[in-house]
């Protein structure tokens, strides 16, 4: 292309930003997401509505509420699914302030023009929640007995939790230890108040280690948090809201470890594939990571637990086909587990779990 071509397609666009004490927190991509949230009254359906990464959008949106120190969204009764989302009152206020200064620079604006409504049909199961290898495999498992349309966003644990309570996911799969009882999951359907609207399906048994390059000398847990404290090396971090990053926070006050101390804590990477594909390209020294990822790319290991990976489920979405025949292809994968180093079925691995 010659410059005279070149030159013809150079086009400008004016953005507006809202700042607060200097950090974004509204862009007109956001407004456009909390604007069809107000209307559609779920954020999962705002996300699909743009064609945007429900993921994505839901680490803005918790990354901007940091900043505020106020809820933009909260979930709300009724619908379908038995929940939903609103807007709170200091979101709705602030989407006005947007929209009147958008007014305003209008006659030198056209910066929402590239944001269109896509019409999608709902898909047959939504999964939300903590990244996992196994549960890949099974969604391909799904999706060959004819259920092809599977929509996966991996939010981190919290992520999925909340969806649950938005009425977003048919599906959250959670990994949350809690230090008090020393068990997985089950006291946070209880802190999360979800005891009467879910079921626990069982899952399976997950070797968490730290993974890192030959290079390093390490032989133990206490080599590696010795280094991390005394930053020599450089950490690659899960996701605010991720089971695994919880987790590590959980080890790091046991240690007595700051995290100011660490190297690369605030990063946030959102699957085990990237944290792993990091150190695995020197980007980083070190990650808290799965066993089977681990040695699929090759890296040297140490053992730090087994931790629980299990499936949280609304009531009312039990008898949907799609989610009977999730619960059947887990149940099948109780003989095929052996075959993914660092997994373990649980003995009850499909089983419905009520709360009581």
């Amino acid at each position: 292309m010659n410059e005279r071509n070149l030159l013809n397609h150079i086009d400008f666009r004016v953005t507006l930003l809202m700042l607060y004490k200097g950090q974004v927190v509204i862009d007109d991509v956001l407004a456009e997401v909390l604007r069809l949230l107000s209307e559609k009254g779920s954020l999962l359906a705002a996300c699909r509505g743009l064609g945007l990464s429900y993921s994505r959008i839901w680490e803005k949106i918790a990354k901007v509420e940091r900043i505020l120190g106020h809820k933009l969204i909260i979930a709300k009764r009724g619908g379908k699914g038995g929940g939903g989302a609103t807007l709170t009152p200091l979101a709705r206020r602030l989407l006005k302030l947007y929209y009147n200064a958008m007014e305003k620079i209008k006659p030198c604006s056209d910066f929402l023009g590239h944001i269109v409504e896509i019409k999608k049909p709902p898909p047959d199961i939504t999964i939300i929640g903590s990244h996992d290898l196994l549960l890949e495999h099974m969604i391909g498992g799904i999706r060959e007995a004819g259920f092809s349309d599977i929509e996966v966003h991996w939010t981190g644990s919290l992520g999925g939790l909340a969806a649950i309570i938005l009425g977003e996911a048919d599906i959250a799969g959670i990994h949350l230890y809690d230090i008090h009882t020393k068990t997985y999951n089950l006291p946070f359907i209880e802190r999360f108040m979800l005891k009467d609207r879910v079921v626990l399906v069982e899952g399976y048994k997950r070797e968490l280690v730290f993974a890192y390059r030959d290079h390093l000398h390490v032989e133990s847990v206490d080599d590696i948090l010795k280094m991390l404290k005394e930053g020599k090396l450089t950490l690659a971090n899960r996701n605010v809201g991720s089971g695994t990053r919880l987790f590590l926070e959980t080890l790091l006050k046991q240690y007595g470890i700051s995290t100011d101390h660490i190297k690369g804590f605030e990063t946030e990477y959102h699957t085990h594939f990237e944290t792993v594909s990091a150190v695995a390209s020197g980007k980083a020294d070190i990650c808290l990571t799965l066993r089977y990822l681990a040695e699929m790319y090759g890296l040297e290991s140490v053992h730090v637990t087994w931790e629980d990976y299990d499936f949280i489920i609304p009531r009312d979405r039990l008898n949907k086909e799609s989610i009977k025949l999730f619960i059947e292809v887990l149940k099948r994968y109780y003989s095929k587990i052996n075959k993914y180093k660092g997994y373990i079925a649980k003995q009850n691995m499909g089983k419905i779990k009520a709360m009581t």
